[in-house]
């Protein structure tokens, strides 16, 4: 999931041409927004073109750059579909999380970067709010673990639910898992233990009565004897995972650009669906991973990943409500200004979706 941070040099990949960049804002929740101005003469142009990008250099960051779930960004890039489609000069930085990758959007030394909701969720509070345009996933990976006596949701209530720490983004998956097997945070004790591996030891040790820990470990938990209650990856239950995102004042200056970088990033994410083999091969080589580690990682994405890269209000009402947990002021955030939609809505009108071979649900 994207909050297990990773580390990754600063990595750059540089395209033909640069041209200068610039910044401006959008109102977002109604899908007549940035992305109207975006291909206005649509009904001219020849089903799925894309319109001219106001750039012809884009600077995108990525919040964890080893993850699969982000990696469709960079593979836009390594495909030359921002090229393809008229931005001809790409700069992509990994970052060590969210936080220093939106403190660089911040400060206009990237114009897009890759994160999280509860990042855009933050800024809405702030003097340069952000918006998210298309997300590259909305499941989260994880699993309700728990102990050997601990076999239906009924034995989950009053028992410990281990997280990480409050705020972050296994405390919103605990919920979440609570919910998908008809609990409430108020059935048990969630408790803040640390990292995935202090969980799985204190889990394996009978500290604890369940623990939040990636769905990837299930054969060696269950070998065992430890249990799997609930699995996110088969809930159906949205959370804001990974998305595209860009400033408000830079989405409305440039609404033809961001709406490339969009079509660009759908087009890298479904030709990971369709040819995992070869998305698996650059990842391997992009994350420093052996091949087998990086197939396992973009079949796991499969899994969990978006194909349609759409999302509704549900991928920010649960990382809102965490976050509030920790910081009461954001309880009553507007979420439909930490998000655009109309992007993904005009790649759909314009025949796009249909012209990649991409879902649109």
């Amino acid at each position: 999931m994207f909050g297990r941070i990773r580390i990754l040099a600063t990595v750059t990949a540089v395209g033909l041409v640069a041209a200068a960049c610039g910044g401006a804002a959008t109102p977002s929740a109604n899908p007549a927004t940035a992305a109207t101005q975006a291909a206005s003469p649509a009904a001219t142009q020849a089903a799925g073109e894309l319109p001219k990008p106001e750039l012809t250099k884009l600077r995108i960051g990525i919040s964890a750059p080893t993850e699969p779930v982000q990696y469709a960004e960079r593979y836009a890039d390594t495909l030359g579909l921002y090229q393809k489609y008229g931005i001809t000069t790409i700069e992509v930085t990994g970052f060590e999380g969210d936080g220093k990758a939106l403190q660089s959007l911040v400060a206009g030394q990237i114009d897009m970067f890759v994160g999280g909701a509860s990042a855009a969720i933050t800024s809405v509070t702030t003097d340069t709010p952000v918006k998210i345009v298309a997300m590259n996933s909305t499941t989260l990976d994880d699993g309700l673990f728990c102990g050997k006596d601990i076999k239906t949701p009924a034995d989950v209530k009053g028992k410990s639910v281990a997280i990480g720490t409050f705020g972050a983004t296994a405390h919103g998956a605990a919920i979440l898992l609570l919910q998908s097997i008809g609990l409430t945070p108020k059935d048990a004790v969630i408790t803040q233990t640390g990292n995935e591996g202090t969980r799985i030891a204190a889990l394996k040790g009978g500290s604890i009565g369940c623990a939040v820990v990636s769905i990837d470990q299930k054969t060696a938990l269950t070998a065992l004897g430890l249990n799997v209650v609930a699995d996110l990856t088969k809930a159906k239950l949205q959370w804001g995972r990974s998305g595209l995102a860009a400033r408000t004042d830079f989405i409305q200056k440039n609404p033809n650009t961001v709406l490339v970088a969009v079509a660009a990033t759908l087009e890298a994410q479904t030709a990971m669906f369709k040819d995992p083999k070869a998305a698996a091969e650059k990842f391997a080589a992009w994350a420093q991973v052996k091949p087998e580690a990086a197939a396992s990682s973009i079949n796991a994405f499969l899994g969990y990943g978006s194909p349609s890269m759409k999302f509704t209000d549900d991928a920010f009402k649960a990382p809102r409500d965490v976050l509030s947990s920790v910081n009461p002021a954001l309880a009553n955030v507007d979420i439909t200004k930490a998000y655009d939609l109309s992007f993904l809505k005009k790649l759909e009108d314009i025949g796009f979706y249909k012209k990649i071979g991409a879902p649109t649900q």
